[in-house]
């Protein structure tokens, strides 16, 4: 996107934001920090802003984001929007309409403007209005420079406090490659707003429930490398998450382990969400090897280190289809 049209997608964007009452916010099923970072954050903008607002997403909030203001607002349906109002409806850090795993023609029905928000490469630029930034850390990042070029009065500590999260999360904890300099800039400007790091970080990453390692030691247990070192393995089933009565959220953080082996192109997580049906995140730390891609092939996407996509079929079949992608993208 060059600068014109950034301009000039920037400027439909807040003049839709200012001139509309009515709004739904949505993102992707089985959120991240960076999804639930972007929505509350935007949720609680429009609310300091007096609009009528509802935030969906169809998944359980995961529990190390319980901490962020407003997650009880988040509704899992459309069931109770009014059908009355035509709403513009706005997406972050969603690459795909499909993604949100709601009816793309209720959505439509009940909008007359979609504004789509995200950094993703592989983003379908489905909106009436489209800010997508690629080179961006996380979608919050784009959502802080959008506040701070035209809202800038509505930031308060609750949207700093989601959008830090957001950003944390999404460089790996300020770890990854896309940690820029004017990520720190944005992090010490949204530090201004007297949000605690180290309880964030606490409440995400030292917040795990006991049976958290048993799953972690079933996962590190199944774990197998191939011999061509292409790629590093595991899953989860959803009789391990159903047996220690853990949430599905339970699996964050366990793909990056996996992606620390030495020498290993792509580290894999298999997730059972139903039967024969899994969430595969894949992850790489070798900068030669595009897992965008990879997920692409699958009808994913993500960044180049750090993607996913739905494999349905049987386990041993999608760990085969898996190796075959990355022998040939390699």
């Amino acid at each position: 996107m060059n600068k014109e049209e950034s301009n000039k997608n920037n400027l439909e964007f807040i003049n839709a934001i200012k001139e509309n009452k009515d709004f739904l916010l949505f993102t992707h099923a089985y959120p991240d920090g960076d999804a639930l970072g972007s929505i509350l954050a935007f949720y609680k903008m429009l609310k300091n802003m007096n609009k009528n607002v509802y935030a969906i997403c169809n998944s359980e909030m995961p529990y190390q984001y319980k901490f962020l203001s407003d997650n009880k607002e988040i509704l899992k349906t459309m069931d109770n929007i009014d059908r009355d109002i035509k709403y513009v409806s706005v997406f972050v850090d969603c690459a795909d309409i499909q993604r949100v795993l709601i009816d793309y023609k209720d959505i439509l029905d009940n909008s007359k403007i979609i504004i789509n928000i995200d950094h993703h490469l592989s983003n379908t630029y489905f909106g009436d209005i489209n800010i997508v930034f690629p080179e961006k850390s996380a979608t919050s990042e784009i959502i802080y420079l959008l506040i701070e070029e035209y809202l800038n009065e509505k930031m308060d500590k609750d949207i700093a406090e989601a959008l830090y999260t957001g950003i944390l999360t999404d460089t790996g904890k300020f770890q990854y490659s896309n940690t820029t300099k004017d990520v720190h800039k944005i992090i010490s400007r949204l530090l201004e707003y007297n949000i605690n790091p180290s309880e964030i970080y606490s409440s995400i990453y030292e917040n795990e429930p006991a049976n958290r390692f048993k799953l972690l030691a079933l996962v590190l247990g199944r774990t197998k490398i191939f011999q061509n070192n292409n790629l590093i393995y595991s899953f989860i089933k959803m009789e391990d998450f159903n047996k220690l009565g853990l949430p599905f959220s339970a699996n964050d953080g366990i793909i990056e382990i996996l992606r620390t082996a030495k020498d290993v192109k792509v580290a894999a997580l298999f997730k059972e969400v139903k039967k024969n049906n899994y969430k595969v995140s894949l992850r790489s730390s070798d900068e030669t090897v595009n897992v965008a891609a990879i997920a692409e092939k699958f009808g994913g996407g993500g960044h180049k280190m750090a993607s996913a996509y739905i494999a349905a079929g049987n386990l041993k079949k999608a760990i085969s289809d898996l190796d075959r992608a990355i022998e040939n993208n390699l």
